[in-house]
């Protein structure tokens, strides 16, 4: 004769039942929660790529716009050959596309950084941010795709000085599909030091370690996202 149980026990069998499936629930939504901050995480580039401006993460490019367009180029105009000590030099940097802006809305965006030293200035502050040791538009620069500055050398070094911008021309669709980013590189050398390899690089600077952890983050990505389909 088959036994049924007391109330009480029955009681305390559908909470524990309840308890587990609320367990699981809780462990499901852990499970998104890690999936969904790890996926903000691999595309912090493309959240930091906004019209306010962008900081360190697009020293290697605009990442949320895909590989360098062959539709853009960048410039900087005015950098010397050699640079002379605590002089100051007019320079601008520039956006040329074939893709065609919009006069009502933004055309352009760009960072620019400077290693070796200097003083750099540029013509319109309301314009221009300084942000994560470089430098990049406000929402108000991103009107037009030229920005006038001044660089001034340093007066207690003869090291070579390098240059580096990455420009994004826009369509003003409020999208990344139409786009198209490029980068410049130049190193310049003082007249009293040492020569350097003047040769304009227009790739993002892309190191192994990124590319490593960038992989290790699509991986641990994809196993988030087995676990939460499972």
């Amino acid at each position: 004769m088959e036994q049924v149980p007391p109330d009480g026990q029955v009681s305390k069998v559908l909470a524990y039942s309840i308890c587990m499936k609320q367990m699981g629930i809780s462990r499901g939504s852990t499970t998104v929660l890690w999936a969904s901050m790890l996926l903000v995480l691999l595309f912090a580039p493309s959240i930091s790529s906004l019209p306010a401006g962008v900081g360190d993460m697009g020293n290697e490019g605009c990442l949320c716009h895909e590989g360098a367009s062959e539709a853009t180029m960048v410039l900087i105009i005015g950098l010397p050959e050699e640079f002379e000590s605590n002089i100051t030099y007019n320079l601008s940097l520039q956006i040329e596309s074939s893709i065609e802006p919009r006069a009502d809305s933004h055309q352009g965006g760009f960072r620019f950084f400077v290693k070796g030293g200097g003083v750099v200035q540029f013509e319109n502050t309301s314009e221009v941010q300084e942000l994560d040791d470089g430098w990049t538009h406000e929402l108000a620069g991103t009107y037009q795709r030229h920005w006038n500055l001044t660089w001034t050398s340093p007066d207690n070094s003869t090291d070579p000085v390098k240059f580096s911008l990455v420009g994004n021309a826009v369509n003003g669709n409020e999208q990344s599909d139409g786009d198209g980013w490029s980068s410049y590189v130049l190193s310049i050398p003082h007249v009293d030091g040492p020569p350097v390899d003047g040769d304009v690089s227009n790739q993002p600077d892309i190191s192994a370690l990124d590319w490593t952890v960038f992989g290790a983050s699509l991986a641990a990505l994809a196993f988030f996202l087995i676990r939460v389909l499972k």
